[in-house]
């Protein structure tokens, strides 16, 4: 079975990707077609250390 990826749906993969810098992008298919695109960013802190 060969399905076409919607224009629409290569644009929101396309920004999730680039305005994201950690964490990941998931896509969610169903019966051969995306029903649903997540992006879950994570923010990293840096830990101070105390000072002497």
């Amino acid at each position: 079975m060969t399905s076409t990826i919607e224009a629409q749906h290569l644009q929101v993969i396309e920004k999730a990707i680039k305005e994201i810098q950690f964490g990941e992008v998931q896509i969610t298919i169903q019966d051969g077609k995306i029903v649903q695109i997540n992006r879950l960013e994570k923010h990293r802190f840096t830990k101070k250390q105390p000072t002497k």
